[in-house]
This record gives C-alpha cells, sequence and structure tokens, in this order.
C-alpha cells in the first residue's frame, strides 16, 4: 500500500469519524431541547406550589397559625402514608372514580343525543333547545333537594347529580359542533347520495370529533366538582365522605391529605383529556388538509 493510499484512507476515516460525531451532537441537540423546555415549564409550574409549602412549613413551625387549624406539612404527609399503606385512601378514591365514569357515561350520552338532534334538525331544536337549556341551567344545588326527595340518598343521587354536571357541557359542544361543519361537507354527502345514518358516520362525527372531546374535557371537570360536592352532603364512601369524615373528626390533617388528592387527581384527568383532545385535534387538522 502506497503512502498516498495511507493518506487517503486516514482522511476517509477522520471525515466518517466526524461526520458521526456530527449525526450525534445534531441528535443530542433534537433530544435536549424538548426536554429542556419540558424542564422549563415543570419548573415554572412547580414554582407556586414550593412557595407555598414553605409558607406553610414556616407558619407550622413558628405556630403563626393554631396546629388544630393548620397542622404541619410532616404530619399532613405521615397521614397520607398510614391512608395509602392502610389501603382506605385507595379505596375511597376508587368509589368516587366509579361514581364520576357513571355519571359521565349516562350525561354524555344523552347530552351527545341531544346535541346532534338540536344540531342537525331545526324542528327538534325549536321544540327542545330552549326548555332543555333552562332547565340545565339551573345550578346542581339547585337541584339536589328535589332529587334527595325523588332518588333518596343513595348511590342514584350521585350518579345522577353526576349526570346532570355532564349533560351540559357535552350537549353545548356537540351542538356547536354539528352547527360548525362546513356546509361543502353536507354537500358531498348529499351528491354520493349517504343515508342519514352514514352522513351521521362518516361526516358528521368525525367533523365534530374535537368539539365533543372539549366537551367531554369540560363534563369530567364539572362531574369531578360536583362529586366532591355531593360525597360531602350525602354519601357513605369516597373522597368527599373522607374529608368530611376528617372534619367531623378534627383531624385536620385527613382534610388536607383528601384537598391534595382531589386536586391532583383533577388535574391528571383534565391532562388526560387535554392530551387526548390534542391528538384528535391534529388528526382533524390532516383529515381536513
Amino acid at each position: 500500500m502506497t503512502v498516498t493510499s495511507i493518506e487517503q484512507t486516514a482522511r476517509a476515516r477522520t471525515l466518517a469519524l466526524v461526520w458521526r460525531t456530527r449525526r450525534h451532537v445534531v441528535v443530542g441537540r433534537e433530544l435536549l431541547g424538548p426536554l429542556r423546555r419540558y424542564a422549563v415549564t415543570a419548573g415554572v409550574a412547580l414554582l407556586l406550589p414550593l412557595l407555598l409549602l414553605v409558607a406553610w412549613s414556616l407558619a407550622a413551625r413558628y405556630e403563626l397559625v393554631a396546629a388544630q387549624i393548620l397542622p404541619a406539612p410532616s404530619l399532613v404527609w405521615e397521614t397520607g402514608v398510614e391512608l395509602v399503606a392502610s389501603g382506605q385512601l385507595q379505596a375511597e378514591l376508587l368509589v368516587s372514580i366509579l361514581r364520576v365514569a357513571a355519571g359521565l357515561l349516562i350525561g354524555g350520552s344523552l347530552g351527545l343525543a341531544l346535541g346532534l338532534a338540536t344540531g342537525l334538525s331545526p324542528a327538534a331544536e325549536a321544540y327542545l333547545a330552549p326548555t332543555v337549556r333552562a332547565v340545565l341551567l339551573v345550578p346542581s344545588l339547585g337541584w339536589l333537594p328535589f332529587f334527595m326527595l325523588v332518588f333518596g340518598i343513595g348511590e342514584a343521587l350521585k350518579i345522577v347529580m353526576i349526570a346532570k354536571a355532564c349533560l351540559l357541557p357535552m350537549l353545548v359542544a356537540s351542538f356547536d359542533g354539528v352547527r360548525n361543519i362546513p356546509r361543502k361537507h353536507h354537500e358531498v354527502a348529499r351528491m354520493l347520495e349517504l343515508t342519514r345514518i352514514d352522513t351521521l358516520r362518516f361526516v358528521v362525527m368525525p367533523a365534530i370529533l374535537p368539539a365533543v372531546l372539549n366537551g367531554l374535557r369540560l363534563a369530567l371537570g364539572k362531574g369531578w366538582q360536583v362529586l366532591v360536592l355531593v360525597e360531602m352532603i350525602a354519601s357513605a364512601a369516597g373522597i368527599g365522605y373522607l374529608m368530611t369524615w376528617g372534619r367531623k373528626s378534627f383531624q385536620l390533617d385527613v382534610v388536607l391529605v383528601t384537598m391534595v388528592v382531589i386536586g391532583a387527581v383533577g388535574w391528571l384527568i383534565d391532562r388526560a383529556a387535554l392530551a387526548v383532545q390534542a391528538r384528535a385535534t391534529v388528526w382533524a387538522s390532516r383529515s381536513a388538509g
């Protein structure tokens, strides 16, 4: 092998090494960019809770607030660990989640059906929409005494209250989604001579999916709020009942644990619904393009 060929081989190897190094650097930057943005976002989001935790710790340490009213964070943490270890917290939370699921299934389905009916049919809108919206706009607390007389204070009361809370967001979202469908979509359906069922299946439902998912997210939030409220008033199980039990027993550490759990679970539900909605919106945009 000549000196020239050796130099050419060495130069080629060097260039290949440089190219691989640059490629790894580019890939590393592409990975570090999103991670850096995520870290900054998480840091900003956690700043206020950390400041509140520090203020809480200082208030408890220097007895700025009576311990019976504001227990120390360490005591609340120990209580939370005990509730998790005993299984009580998971059991009560599962009861609440199942109630929200049942109420969402009933109220969301009915709201979707009413929204489709009033959105697709001017006659149905004229007959149903004013009365339905007027009834649903009455706050949940206003319906509670009536529902207690009709359904008692058992499981049916909780599910009906949650269903009522979930119904209106789904109705409004599906109605607006139907009314915002471009006219050309209906024209194409008529040109293809699609039946009403096929039009609903292949034209209406895909077009209103982002709106329906947004309504679902709002319905979940409303249902979770009403669930805690009704469990605090009339219930023998659930996360709201556990909070009320802690208050009646003057165990403010239990109350604070349940408050944190309610907020955290509600936030997780909202984030999950938002993620699903975002993916569906991207899909709908690509389909429209």
